[in-house]
């Protein structure tokens, strides 16, 4: 019996490190994966633009406004380690989280004029750069998706 206990929770110990590995954007209301590594296509350090997969965007559409509750909002973990929290807001929201949390546009708009894109989404801050008092974070960002060959710029 002791067998069986100690092999169940080396199995359960390896099964919740590698559900944590690599980039994961987490929906803190109900801990729902929102979005992980094989929904990213790339991620654009210089226009802080992440390209997805189908079925993320499709998901993300799929959750309505659901999916802008500031009261919620989401984390972004790399290999189980927080870098950020934030929100998701849509290209006609004018609030901006107060940081250390960021924002997410989706779907992704270039303003001033551009369509809506449906298949990415993009970091957003009230100066539409990084923030400078947050270096550690972007370079956990920019390391990793140079790290997974996703990295463009």
């Amino acid at each position: 019996m002791t067998v069986l206990v100690a092999g169940l929770w080396i199995y359960t110990s390896y099964m919740m490190q590698q559900s944590e590995t690599g980039f994961r954007l987490v929906f803190v209301e109900n801990n729902d994966v929102l979005i992980s590594d094989s929904d990213i296509l790339s991620y654009n350090w210089t226009s802080q633009e992440i390209a997805l997969s189908e079925g993320s965007s499709e998901r993300l559409i799929q959750m309505g406004d659901s999916l802008y509750s500031f009261a919620a909002g989401f984390v972004i973990r790399i290999d189980g380690e927080e870098v950020y929290r934030g929100v998701f807001r849509s290209p006609i929201m004018s609030a901006i989280p107060a940081p250390p949390k960021i924002s997410i546009m989706f779907p992704n708009t270039v303003f001033p004029s551009s369509t809506p894109d449906d298949h990415a989404i993009r970091m957003f801050y009230p100066s539409f750069q990084p923030p400078n008092d947050l270096p550690e974070q972007n370079a956990k960002l920019a390391e990793y998706f140079g790290g997974v060959n996703k990295l463009t710029h």
